[in-house]
Parts: structure tokens; C-alpha cells; sequence
């Protein structure tokens, strides 16, 4: 397979000669373990375990980083003494790399380990998962969590940063000065380069499939299929990034003003076609099988393009609510409707932002035409903007058939806190669904409408009530009361 698509280099299949030669050295050349329960442990827990580390991390066997990562590794997961730990692991180091070999990658600068733990923790991922993935231990993972955060929580109390400042700095003794200067560096990046966030999101995409391919090359590929998504197979899509010269690609110009035409043009088809496959295997790509087939982003990969298209649609959907046209309302769809759910969301969010209640009157006609997820955030928008197609609107989500839609119905007229939902907020207190009385009770308690306690009263000394519904009409009970004493 890795001839097939450009992938980085992995170590070779070997993984088998490894735990043996790592058993070998264990049992022959440090006195190995001598119980029967020992070796097995050796063999089933230690070695396995170490074998990932070494494969996953091939590039690093000679970084001075890993190796005080596997020192604190078998020092704290495995409860070797620091001693002999450090000396086990240069014996280790040496026996993969004589079965590895050297990987063309290999990088020693010292701050690489800790760029991928810097990562990963920014885009939020556990620290359990951390070390699944990379094989470091949990232990050094939380210590050196623990110093980032206090690396932040220092900085953002100086006015003026500089390195002999955070070098002498009392809280910051456990740092050493090139872990210093990495975290300088890494919180300057933010400043630097636009969008570095959803950056750090595709290198991290990249280290996970092992892809041959730059972040800002991933994200101009999301970018490219989003603009021509349900309107392209997966065949049609390798056209457009290889920029070929077949008479369907020639003959639509739209396909080659996208910004993923030839951007691959240096790549084999076979290989882009198997990066497509690759990309949907780890569910980033999508190919839609209902009424409208075509190739399509995920939510995840969706996340990656939002600053790059969303700014932009909020603009085009802006430009058409003030235009005076009368299809104002029907362009307005056509930009929100069909699009990447992920996308409209966040279209809708920008659109909150930026205080535009002239957008509320296109939720009415947009409700049922789009996935659940975006129409609870219709919901959502429509308790944010207020106005009196909100009103209209929530009046008639507040009797939906779906829960959550009541749900999140009520959440938004508390937000609103117009008091003409009071009596809609009544009559949900005998919603079947206890989450929705629940809401419609501290709904009725942002409203301040005095007359909701003996409501409020009944509930809190009905016996078979949910007890978390009790707990709402309590505290709502104590804001009412407080209102009523004003």
C-alpha cells in the first residue's frame, strides 16, 4: 500500500523481530526477570508496549527529548528505578534502531516530542489518548500539561514577555530554557499565522494517516471539495486536484476555478484516488448515497475550512437581506440551504455575531429544509436575535413532535425573556418529556413573571414529579419570590 499513495516512511514490518530482540536484551543482558508471572508481564505488558512507543516515535530514536520520555516511561509506568532506567533505555534505544534501522525522517531537535504533545493538547485531545497514540507515559503527558498551563497563566499576568523574565520566573523553575523558548515560540505562532488552530488540526490529520502532504495543502483540498460538494464523485474530484485534461473537466469552467484544481497535478491518479479512499476511511470525506450522490466534507473536515468560507458567506448573505431585490428572501436560502451542515452552523453563529436580525426572517422558510442540527440552531439564533419573527417562530417549535426541538425551544425563549411566551411556557410544564418542563421552568424564571409561582408551588409538592424538575421550580420559585419583594 505504501507504494500506492505518498505517504511518509514507516518503519518496516518488523515489529515481531523487535520484541524478540527487546526480550533477549531484557532477559539476557540486564538479568531479566526470573518468576514465570515477571516474564510474562515482561512479555505481554512491557515489551509490547515499548514496541508501539518505538515504531510510533521512529523518527525520534536518536532525539534527545524521546529518550528522557521512555526514561520517564519505564521509571513511571513500569516502576524501574531513574538509575537503571536511564541506562536500559540507551540499550533499548540501540537494539531498535539496530532492527529499525534509520528513518529518513529523523529529526533530533529537541523540541519535537514536545510540539506533538503541544498539539494534540490545543486541539483537544485527552491526555489517556495522548498516550495511546504517541506511547508517552500519562505521568511526563500531565507534568509537562501542568507546565504549559502554568506557562499561560504567567504570561497572560506580564505585560511586557521576555525570555530572562520567564527563564527567572519562581513558577516556572520546573522548565527548562528550550522548553521555554518552545512555548514562547508556539503561543507567538497564534499572533503570526492566521488560522493556526485549524493548522495544528490538519498536521495533526497528517502524523495520524502518515500523509506526504503540507497542512495548508489538506486545507486547500477541503476548501476545493466544499465548493463542489454533491456535484462531484470521487473520480471527478481526482480530475479537478490532478487538474486533468478530460473533455467533462475541460468543458466546465466553474470546476477549474476551484481552489483544488491541479493541486496535485505533480501526483500520480492512482495516488490521489488512494488518498481520497484514505481520507473517507477515516471519515473525513463522505460519499453522499441519497437523492443527491456526490462527494462531501465531514463535520470534522468542515471544522478545518470555517475561517477560510464563513466570514465570506455571512458577507454574501448580508449583501442580499439589504439589497431590495424581491427574491431576497430565496437567494438568502440558496447561499444557507444544501450547504455542509457544519458550515451553515457556523454561518448562522457569525451571523449572531454580528447582531444581523434581518437574517431571522429567512428561518421561517429555511426550518424544514435543512438537517435537525442546524434547525436547532435556528432555535438557538432565533433566542439570541430576538424580534418578532423569533416570536412567531418559537411559538409554533415550542409544540413540536421532537423533544429536543421543545427543548431547546424553551432554552430560547428564556434568552429572549419576552413575556408573551408566558402562557406557552405554561402549558409546557405538562410536556410528557421532563427535560422540557425542566427548561420551561427556569424560562419562566428569566421571564420574572410573578404569576408563575403558584405554578412553580404545584410542582414542587407533587409527589411523583422528577426530582430534577423540583430542584427548577425551587430555584425559580427563589427568583420569583425575589422579583415579587422588589
Amino acid at each position: 500500500m505504501a507504494l500506492d499513495i505518498k505517504v511518509q516512511p514507516r518503519p518496516p514490518e518488523s515489529a515481531g523481530n523487535l520484541a524478540i530482540e527487546l526480550e533477549k536484551m531484557f532477559t539476557e543482558d540486564w538479568g531479566g526477570p526470573k518468576s514465570a508471572l515477571a516474564l510474562a508481564y515482561l512479555r505481554d505488558t512491557v515489551i509490547p508496549d515499548l514496541v508501539h512507543c518505538l515504531k510510533t516515535n521512529w523518527q525520534y530514536l536518536d532525539n534527545p527529548t524521546f529518550r528522557e520520555i521512555l526514561i520517564s516511561k519505564l521509571n513511571s509506568q513500569f516502576a524501574y528505578p531513574p538509575t537503571f532506567a536511564e541506562g536500559l533505555t540507551g540499550d533499548i534505544l540501540l537494539c531498535a534502531k539496530a532492527v529499525l534501522g534509520k528513518s529518513p525522517l529523523s529529526n533530533n531537535h529537541p523540541w519535537q516530542p514536545w510540539e506533538i504533545i503541544l498539539r494534540m493538547l490545543t486541539i483537544g485531545h485527552r491526555l489517556p489518548e495522548i498516550a495511546q497514540r504517541t506511547g508517552y507515559p500519562e505521568a511526563y503527558l500531565e507534568k509537562f500539561r501542568k507546565q504549559y498551563y502554568k506557562f499561560q497563566q504567567v504570561i497572560e499576568g506580564l505585560a511586557d514577555v521576555s525570555e530572562e523574565q520567564l527563564v527567572n520566573h519562581k513558577e516556572l523553575a520546573g522548565l527548562t530554557v528550550s522548553q521555554i523558548r518552545l512555548l514562547i515560540d508556539f503561543q507567538h505562532r497564534f499572533k503570526v499565522f492566521k488560522n493556526y488552530y485549524e493548522r495544528l488540526q490538519a498536521e495533526q490529520i497528517i502524523m495520524d494517516l502518515g500523509l506526504e502532504l503540507d497542512p495548508d495543502g489538506l486545507i486547500r483540498l477541503f476548501e476545493g471539495l466544499f465548493s463542489v460538494e454533491r456535484q462531484v464523485t470521487i473520480q471527478r474530484f481526482a480530475d479537478i486536484l490532478k487538474g486533468a485534461k478530460t473533455p467533462w473537466l475541460t468543458g466546465e469552467s466553474y470546476f477549474t476555478k476551484t481552489c483544488a484544481y491541479s493541486l496535485l497535478a505533480h501526483w500520480p491518479r492512482k495516488q490521489i484516488i488512494t488518498l481520497l479512499d484514505r481520507l473517507m476511511e477515516a471519515n473525513l470525506l463522505m460519499d453522499d448515497t441519497g437523492p443527491e450522490q456526490g462527494l462531501t466534507l465531514s463535520e470534522g473536515a468542515a471544522k478545518l475550512i470555517v475561517p477560510l468560507v464563513v466570514p465570506k458567506l455571512a458577507d454574501e448573505v448580508q449583501n442580499i437581506l439589504r439589497s431590495k431585490a424581491k427574491d431576497r428572501i430565496s437567494r438568502t436560502l440558496a447561499v444557507l440551504q444544501g450547504r455542509n451542515s457544519e458550515i451553515t452552523i457556523q454561518v448562522i453563529r457569525e451571523l449572531v455575531r454580528r447582531k444581523d436580525t434581518s437574517v431571522v426572517m429567512c428561518f421561517k422558510a429555511l426550518q424544514r429544509r435543512v438537517p435537525k442540527k442546524v434547525f436547532l440552531q435556528i432555535i438557538w439564533a432565533c433566542g439570541q436575535l430576538g424580534g418578532k419573527d423569533a416570536v412567531n417562530l418559537l411559538s409554533k417549535t415550542i409544540n413540536d413532535r421532537d423533544s429536543l426541538v421543545r427543548v431547546r425551544t424553551c432554552q430560547a425563549m428564556g434568552e429572549m425573556a419576552d413575556q408573551s411566551f408566558y402562557f406557552a411556557l405554561i402549558s409546557a410544564l405538562s410536556d410528557p418529556v421532563a427535560l422540557v418542563r425542566e427548561n420551561a421552568i427556569r424560562a419562566l424564571g428569566q421571564l420574572k413573571m410573578v404569576s408563575a409561582l403558584k405554578h412553580m408551588e404545584r410542582i414542587i409538592t407533587n409527589p411523583a414529579e422528577d426530582p430534577q424538575v423540583q430542584r427548577a421550580a425551587r430555584e425559580t420559585k427563589a427568583i420569583l419570590q425575589k422579583q415579587k419583594d422588589i
